[in-house]
């Protein structure tokens, strides 16, 4: 088989059928380096899934049969654009949009406009659009160490921001000629009080192993019981002042178990919790993903439904979309694989029963549990 040929047999509806069927898991995708295979997956549900439109789903991939997966992609993206009241369904617009042909951004081009003008025929369309307004992004960090937003929002908002920055910009670019547009456009978002006078400064969190010779004993109240080797007993509080006194935050944690306790001088259970979580992990748990610590949520490992505690060795930080998605009942029939606390760390269990996976982000090794294992 030559290029051309294997890339011919990459069809959307071909590889979709393929992923619907089983023959083809997100976990192999992964292991052949696709990183689309979330995307893939959630494809293969729309034009291969359970839905009530049967007959309308069959023309769809009927008509996309010689699509690639970037143009279905394409026509996935502007049919969730449709809004409520349109002159058509949502399944009536993928039939339409998938007997579209030409190259990716022909189709791209064409589906937008078409998509325009049904939703411009739409009553109180702007109210619905303006519905969809978002700022996303701003997680992922560069080789540079930057990071990049996108804001989406009713194009008079967007000009009217523009037209409130573009002054500043130009004065800017007037007393520095060697600033671009978009960098004066930038610093024009904070000299104007658009955005934050500056970045907000951290809070140290100290990371301190429980020391050789001493072992978790218990809770007793809202401090920690050690036992020591000389046979002596001593409160979580009193070890860390022993470590370290001269920082806000001083975390206990061990190899094995986990977070143990975290001490300040003042002390509310969640908070405590969650910061104790956050350094221990930096990320949420879910295996590639980049969302931050102190934008997760905290979870519940067996969830509280199921009898799970409230307590650190039961809980970790979790982005919102895998916490959503984590199995919480481990005794039913996996679907999108569930969170587990077991030694030297937290893992991910996929539903087609491979082997635990791990978030690897670069940025771990810096957390608790990266400086322990290392």
């Amino acid at each position: 088989m030559d290029i051309t040929a294997a890339l011919e047999a990459l069809r959307a509806v071909r590889v979709l059928e393929a992923i619907a069927s089983g023959d083809l898991t997100t976990r192999q995708l992964d292991m052949l380096g696709y990183r689309d295979a979330g995307s893939w997956t959630r494809l293969a549900d729309v034009y291969f899934g359970p839905t009530r439109h049967r007959r309308l789903q069959e023309a769809a991939r009927r008509a996309g049969a010689d699509l690639s997966l970037d143009a279905l992609r394409v026509v996935e993206r502007h049919t969730r654009k449709l809004l409520p009241g349109a002159a058509v369904t949502p399944w009536e617009l993928r039939v339409e949009l998938c007997a579209l042909r030409g190259t990716v951004a022909e189709i791209d081009r064409q589906a937008a406009a078409r998509v325009r003008e049904l939703n411009r025929a739409v009553d109180d369309a702007e109210t619905k659009a303006y519905g969809r307004r978002s700022v996303k992004g701003g997680k992922n960090t560069d080789a540079l160490g930057l990071r990049t937003i996108t804001m989406t929002g009713p194009e008079r908002h967007i000009t009217a921001l523009l037209a409130h920055l573009r002054p500043t910009a130009e004065k800017l670019r007037r007393a520095d000629p060697r600033l671009s547009h978009e960098q004066a456009l930038f610093d024009a978002v904070f000299a104007t009080g658009t955005g934050p006078a500056g970045p907000v400064p951290p809070v140290p969190l100290v990371v301190a192993t429980v020391p050789d010779g001493v072992r978790l004993l218990r809770r007793e109240g809202d401090d920690t019981l050690f036992g020591l080797s000389d046979g002596t007993t001593m409160t979580g509080t009193a070890l860390v002042e022993q470590i370290m006194a001269d920082h806000h935050y001083v975390g206990l944690y061990d190899p094995v178990e986990g977070p143990v306790d975290l001490y300040r001088s003042r002390r509310t259970a969640s908070t405590k919790q969650r910061i104790l979580l956050a350094g221990e992990s930096l990320l949420c748990e879910g295996p590639e993903c980049t969302t931050p610590a102190d934008e997760c949520e905290v979870h519940h490992l067996t969830a509280w439904s199921q009898g799970g505690d409230t307590n650190v060795k039961n809980l970790t930080m979790v982005c919102r979309v895998h916490n959503a998605r984590n199995d919480d009942d481990p005794h039913a029939p996996p679907r999108n694989g569930r969170l587990e606390r077991r030694p030297g760390g937290v893992v991910f269990l996929p539903p087609d029963g491979g082997p635990p996976r791990t978030n690897r982000h670069p940025l771990r090794r810096l957390s608790a549990r990266g400086l322990l294992n290392a």
